[in-house]
């Protein structure tokens, strides 16, 4: 379906991407730290979420 190109691509990517998105969210946190109170609620609420469809996708 995809190149081996293509998913070296996608790969580095994704790794970019998450690099460069956690970066910018430390140092957003380290100026205002209020505005960042519960986030890692949402970031397991998410991750449980992507798991959960993963799992149930594989059971059904």
């Amino acid at each position: 379906m995809f190149s081996p190109g293509q998913k070296i691509f996608a790969l580095v990517f994704i790794v970019c991407f998450v690099a460069f998105i956690g970066y910018q969210f430390y140092r957003d946190r380290k100026k205002n730290p209020k505005l960042f109170k519960g986030t890692y609620w949402v970031l397991i609420a998410v991750v449980s979420a992507m798991i959960g469809y993963v799992l149930l996708s594989k059971v059904v």
